[in-house]
Parts: structure tokens; C-alpha cells; sequence
């Protein structure tokens, strides 16, 4: 699932009507637009800059007044395009929309302003592809999604379920915890539709994003087995398309499975007595799961939820009591270097490993070379300028769109760190 960048004004789709008065308008974050006989509600309002495109298609549909806006989740790509629409408000003369979000959602916008310097720079890397694999343009349009970006603040704040009415459409808010703990998706009874927000991604779920904080992969499972049991006949996705009937049944239920069967296979070998490596690099999905067309590890892959329920389960002890206070890497390549005669063994073993083109074989590779790094000594511009191919060479490979993308950043802060070497 490669994402286009934000800023690029193609991301745009056309509006759908799934169904009377339900509207997916499709964007970096896709929006929903429901048309009652008392009025509107918009779920989530994308990125800051969807708002004015968004406005315009609402008026399309109608000029009756926006009553709610309904966040998802309090990610950029889903709840910054709140201010053309609160203005349109006020230059109609209708009251203001009530924001609705679940209760922990004023909590992430108070931490995102508190580490928007981080997120920033996380983000960049992150989304590297929007510059071609370029960090400094990649950086500037993290810093206008990020630093620019107004919080509206939720009015109408719910913990388990609201639900309110536009006369003939009767819009449920429902939390359930998955990519965030703030997050709510939407079910509205008379038109069977779910908008799911990102619990629906038609590929494996970012279930453990390297950069993010907390994600919760059994409650994920739980909320797709919820919507699915609603047998609904249009679910909404978060990002992409929408999807009809049974084809929407399947792919709620088969990623609900995958989830449980990650989160049961790590419960069980941890209690089991396993430590974080040797579950890392056993579990995986069964094949069947693996293959399935709506669990591909575009953007997400089952490494990276395995990480995150770890990290929900357990300390940061990873079994070996030498990394309780680990000594610096600089120190510990230094014994190293010394005991193999210098860097040129490192070095020559790193590309003897590289030319069988194995991925295990250039991932050895990187190790040794970051011995050399860290060492800081003799043929350092060398190890930076060889580490920026191999990771070159498995962003090319790479499926996952954010580890693709984590090699990419690494390969162009490594070049730019040769020249200063």
C-alpha cells in the first residue's frame, strides 16, 4: 500500500455514494459524509488541508447544516480538516458542529503538541517516498502536517458508545481500542454501513508501527469481530476503498484472526519462558494467513505487532542480563576491531556476506559494519557509503511500506554522514 504524499493534491478520489445519504469522499485519510433529514455529519475531516475540498463536496450534496464531526482517531491524516468546515458554519449562520471523540483523544492531541519536534522527525522517516528518499523535502512536509496544524478540540467527548440523530439516520459512535486507544468507528443502522477508520486497511494491520507508542492488537481483533457481527453492507476503510457485503465480512473476520493468532502464539511461548529474540524470529502468521489477499504486509506486517504486544506484556528485559547496563557501542567495537586486527576484516566480511545478495547475509553484513561505525576510526566514510547501498538494496525488496521506507531514511542519513566523515 504505497501512500502518496499528503501535500500532493492527487491523492484526491471521487466521491462514492455507497447508499441514500452516505458519502465516501477519498483523500490521504478517507472522509464520510452522512446526509440526514435533520442535517450532516462528517467522519473524520482529514489532513489540515482536505477541509476546503471537503466543504466544497458537502455543499455539493447539500446545503443542509454540518451537525457533527466525528474523529475516528486523533492522527493527523484524520482529525486536522476541522477548520474550513467550522467556518463554513459561521458563514451560513448555523451553530457550530459538535466534535465528537472519545474521552482519550484530547490526551493525544496534548502529546503531540508536547513532541511535535519528534514527530516531526519520525514522520519524516516514516514517509521518506514522499521525496523520493530525500530526508530534507521529506522533512518539510512533515513539518507542515505537524507544526502547522490547528487542534480542534473535542465538545461532545463519550467512553464506550453515543449515539445521535439526524433525523432519519441514527449515527453510533463505538470505541474500541487498536491503532490508538482514542478510537471510535461508526455504525449507522438504517443504511448498514461501518466506517471503520483505520481498524479497516484491507492489508495487515500497523499493529506495532516502530515509531509509535502503544497499539493493541487483541482489542483490534475484538472491534473487527464486532463490526463484522452487524453483517453490515458497506464497510468503510480508513485508507482505500470500501467494501460490499460478503466481501467486507471476510476481510473483518480473517484479520481479526491473524490478530488473535499473534497476540495467543506470543502469550503462550512467553509463558512458555521464551525472551524477546527467539520470539521475533519464530513467530509468524501460517501460510494461509500469510497469503491471504487481505493480509499482505503493505504498510504493517506481523513482525512489527509482535513487537508491540511484547512491548504490551512484558518489561524491556530481553532475557540477557548483559544489557541490564550494556556497555556504549563504541567501547564494545572497539574490543572488537582490536581482537580482529583493525577494521579491513570487518569490512571484507561485510562485502563477502553483501555478494550473495541473501537478505540474512546482507543483514550480517550491517552488523559488522556498524562495528566499524561505531568505532569511529580508520575507513569510516567507507563503512557509511557501504551501509547506504545494503540499505538501498533491501529498501528495493522491502514489501512493508514503513520499513522500506526506515531503510531508505538510514541509507541517506548514512551517505550524508560519509561526507563528513
Amino acid at each position: 500500500m504505497g501512500r502518496k504524499n499528503p501535500l500532493d493534491k492527487n491523492v484526491f478520489g471521487k466521491t462514492e455514494q455507497l447508499a441514500p445519504g452516505v458519502h465516501l469522499v477519498p483523500g490521504f485519510g478517507n472522509s464520510t459524509v452522512f446526509v440526514g433529514s435533520d442535517g450532516i455529519a462528517v467522519v473524520d475531516p482529514g489532513l489540515f488541508l482536505n477541509g476546503p475540498r471537503l466543504v466544497a463536496e458537502i455543499r455539493r450534496l447539500s446545503e443542509a447544516p454540518i451537525r457533527y464531526i466525528i474523529y475516528t482517531h486523533g492522527h493527523f491524516d484524520h482529525a486536522f480538516g476541522t477548520g474550513p468546515l467550522m467556518a463554513d458554519a459561521e458563514k451560513r449562520g448555523f451553530p457550530k458542529p459538535e466534535i465528537i471523540g472519545h474521552v482519550n483523544l484530547a490526551k493525544r492531541f496534548r502529546r503531540y503538541a508536547k513532541t511535535a519536534g519528534h514527530l516531526v522527525q519520525t514522520y519524516a522517516m516514516q514517509f521518506t517516498s514522499w521525496s523520493g528518499g530525500d530526508l530534507l523535502p521529506a522533512r518539510t512536509t512533515a513539518e507542515a502536517v505537524v507544526l502547522h496544524a490547528k487542534y480542534f478540540f473535542p465538545t461532545l467527548e463519550y467512553e464506550d458508545r453515543l449515539a445521535v440523530s439526524l433525523g432519519d439516520l441514527t449515527v453510533e459512535c463505538r470505541h474500541g481500542k487498536g491503532e490508538t486507544d482514542d478510537h471510535t468507528w461508526v455504525w449507522v443502522p438504517e443504511r448498514s454501513v461501518v466506517v471503520g477508520g483505520d481498524f479497516v486497511v484491507a492489508s495487515m494491520p500497523n499493529a506495532g508501527t516502530p515509531f509509535r507508542v502503544q497499539r493493541y492488537v487483541l482489542e483490534w481483533a475484538e472491534a473487527l469481530e464486532e463490526m463484522a457481527s452487524l453483517l453490515p453492507e458497506f464497510v468503510v476503510s480508513g485508507h482505500g476503498q470500501a467494501f460490499k457485503g460478503a466481501v467486507a465480512h471476510e476481510m473483518l473476520l480473517v484479520t481479526a484472526k491473524a490478530l488473535r493468532f499473534l497476540e495467543d502464539e506470543v502469550i503462550r511461548r512467553l509463558n512458555d519462558g521464551q525472551w524477546d529474540e527467539q520470539i521475533l524470529n519464530e513467530v509468524d502468521l501460517p501460510e494461509e494467513l500469510k497469503q491471504h489477499r487481505y493480509l499482505q504486509p503493505l504498510y504493517g506486517c506481523p513482525t512489527f505487532a509482535v513487537q508491540s504486544i511484547l512491548r504490551r506484556y512484558k518489561g524491556w528485559y530481553d532475557g540477557n542480563p548483559t544489557n541490564i547496563f550494556p556497555s556504549p557501542k563504541p567501547a564494545v567495537a572497539a574490543e572488537v576491531v582490536a581482537l580482529v586486527g583493525g577494521v579491513e576484516p570487518l569490512i571484507e566480511r561485510a562485502r563477502q556476506l553483501a555478494e550473495s545478495g541473501e537478505l540474512k547475509d546482507i543483514q550480517l553484513a550491517l552488523h559488522l559494519l556498524d562495528f566499524v561505525i561505531d568505532h569511529s576510526g580508520d575507513s569510516l566514510v567507507e563503512a557509511y557509503q557501504f551501509k547506504a547501498r545494503l540499505l538501498e538494496s533491501r529498501a528495493k525488496v522491502e514489501v512493508s511500506f514503513i520499513a522500506r521506507n526506515i531503510f531508505r531514511a538510514g541509507a541517506a542519513l548514512a551517505q550524508e554522514a560519509s561526507t563528513k566523515g
